[in-house]
């Protein structure tokens, strides 16, 4: 996040009573705490480990091209580069764009879902291949049930200046949240592609 939206953020945090420890290596989990690499140690009556997305290795165990995470390495159209038969979405691709590779959110993973889908209708109707396009719009993060802050960002997801916090954020964020499930049953009564609306584009670039 930028400066301003990351200083909201550190706001909301000491105002909910949270300490934020980065840069520090857990070495142990105790029943009563866990044990930091300078020696240190933070109490806890509870202790949530979260490490990342982890793909399954279904992908690699079946010979198909994988990159060091196991995801799929896939082409322009979401195909793998090895069994193009196969398409590969969210968190189990490794899609390649102009300015990076995608990461695993449902900011790519309903994009990537609803261009496969039609892409596979196209090529059993004989059509030619599309390129997939995408980019990152934004950051929301949830700060407790009264806050919350929205950090706009570039196509390759790094901060723009422009965020929103307090209120407007909530309001944006209800509606991303809840936007899948009209989005699907907008796309169905207008009869409009449903990539259309769930897609980004991709055409934004960073300087």
């Amino acid at each position: 996040m930028g400066p301003k939206a990351r200083r909201h953020l550190y706001q909301g945090f000491e105002r909910l009573g949270v300490r934020v420890v980065s840069g520090s290596m857990v070495t142990k989990v105790r029943p009563d705490g866990v044990d930091l690499a300078d020696g240190s140690s933070i109490p806890a009556d509870v202790v949530l480990w979260t490490s990342g997305v982890q793909v399954t290795p279904l992908a690699s165990d079946s010979g198909i091209t994988t990159d060091e995470h196991g995801r799929v390495i896939t082409d322009a159209n979401l195909r793998s580069v090895s069994h193009p038969e196969v398409f590969a979405v969210g968190d189990a691709a490794a899609v390649r764009q102009h300015w990076g590779t995608i990461h695993g959110t449902c900011q790519s993973g309903i994009p990537t879902g609803a261009f496969a889908a039609q892409e596979i209708a196209r090529q059993l109707a004989g059509r030619a291949p599309r390129r997939f396009r995408f980019g990152y719009i934004h950051q929301p993060v949830s700060i407790g049930r009264h806050d919350a802050v929205i950090q706009f960002t570039f196509a390759n997801d790094t901060p723009r200046r422009a965020y929103l916090a307090g209120r407007p954020a909530i309001l944006y964020k209800q509606l991303v949240s809840s936007s899948p499930i009209y989005t699907y049953r907008l796309a169905k009564r207008l009869k409009i592609s449903v990539r259309m609306l769930a897609s980004t584009g991709g055409k934004r670039n960073h300087d």
